[in-house]
């Protein structure tokens, strides 16, 4: 069988620690996806990675863990609580907990509750590997390809025809392909093009201001035009990021 594909949320850092300490020693079938200490940054996690399991604490700093499976609306995911609390186990039972783990996270019940997560994935038959996101894209350049972590992508632009990348690190990558070759080709990885000019990436979207076309405010401070004929689509690709 597959690796089984895990999203962990947990908003102490010592919780994380050894939660994912176990997981990597005992648990080799559980591949770590992405690690969240926060209920929003959980629901885009999700969002993105399609992950098989979630290890969900209850009590978050912003939320609480049903809040985020409440965000959600078609989850394809098993969930196994792990909280310092005992009164929330009725509530994760009606939410279909897989199981409910009770900090100190005993060796013998991790087991046995990944256990679980594979039976159910054996008897629904999801067997196959999902196609994962890749962290990494060689990118057409002048000279060849230069290889890109997707994150650290904030927007492309179009420029004389072709397309430049604006990175974290302030830097510009101009490529030698067109903004529409980038559009096909980073739509499905959380991409959206929002002006026959600008193609931006909603994990560095900070804010989005409603006029009459609109415009978007990136993690870098950049304020980029929406188009009125892109707007709909915009709208209905920031719906799957909204937290409400």
């Amino acid at each position: 069988m597959k690796n089984l594909r895990a999203v962990l949320i947990e908003d102490e850092p010592s919780g994380m620690e050894n939660l994912r300490w176990k997981l990597q020693q005992e648990c080799p079938e559980i591949e770590i996806v992405a690690e969240c200490s926060s209920g929003k940054e959980a629901i885009r996690a999700i969002r993105r990675f399609l992950p098989d399991v979630l290890f969900l604490d209850i009590l978050l700093g912003d939320m609480t863990g049903f809040d985020v499976l409440k965000a959600i609306r078609h989850p394809s995911f098993e969930v196994i609580f792990t909280t310092s609390y005992d009164e929330y186990a009725l509530q994760a039972i009606k939410n279909s907990a897989v199981d409910y783990l009770l900090k100190p996270i005993d060796i013998d019940e991790l087991l046995e509750a990944v256990a679980k997560v594979r039976t159910k994935f054996i008897q629904l038959g999801k067997t196959e590997t999902p196609t994962a996101i890749p962290s990494t894209i060689g990118f057409p350049i002048a000279t060849g390809q230069q290889f890109i972590k997707l994150e650290q992508v904030i927007y492309g632009e179009a420029k004389d025809n072709v397309a430049s990348l604006f990175l974290t690190d302030k830097k510009e990558v101009k490529l030698t392909k067109s903004l529409g070759w980038l559009e096909e080709h980073l739509a499905e990885y959380g991409f959206c093009r929002v002006h026959h000019s600008y193609i931006i990436n909603f994990g560095h979207l900070k804010e989005y201001i409603r006029n009459e076309g609109g415009f978007v405010v990136m993690s870098n401070g950049k304020a980029l035009s929406i188009s009125r004929r892109r707007k709909d689509a915009f709208l209905n690709s920031l719906e799957r990021y909204n937290i409400s």
